[in-house]
């Protein structure tokens, strides 16, 4: 997975850069392997991006992004990324009117929430979410 396809509010682990003209630039910033990084906030059309690594921001385009393979953190992944199985509401990355829908569904910090063939259970309820929604909720699995 390359670090532009990741969510808001994600870290994950950088693999390794490819090859291109700009890999220098980005190991200069201090995209090296093996380095924590987190998508910060996305402009309105979605690019460019800010990343904090290493208690640094740095903005980046998605076609740079794009050169930079990661691995999700175990710990932590969006709704959007979450496999059939039983998860834990750990935060969300949202602001106040995104809090009040949430906590209008039902879905609270601590609630756990099944996903089975790509639907989404709530206390055995099936909830209709959207993929802007889904990135925003941030899980682990139990």
């Amino acid at each position: 997975m390359t670090l532009d396809k990741i969510p808001e509010c994600v870290k994950v682990k950088i693999v390794s850069i490819k090859d291109s003209k700009i890999k220098n630039r980005l190991l200069g910033l201090g995209l090296i392997p093996e380095s924590i990084i987190e998508v910060v906030r996305t402009s309105p059309m979605g690019d460019p991006r800010m990343y904090r690594v290493f208690n640094k921001l740095i903005s980046m385009r998605n076609s740079e992004a794009s050169t930079i393979e990661v691995e999700l953190l175990d710990d932590s992944i969006p709704l959007s990324l979450a496999n059939d199985g039983e998860y834990e509401v750990v935060k969300f990355c949202g602001g106040r009117r995104f809090l009040y829908k949430v906590s209008r569904l039902g879905i609270l910090q601590g609630k756990i929430i099944q996903v089975k063939n790509g639907e989404i259970f709530l206390d055995n309820s099936k909830i209709h979410l959207g993929e802007g929604m889904k990135n925003k909720i941030i899980l682990r699995r139990i």
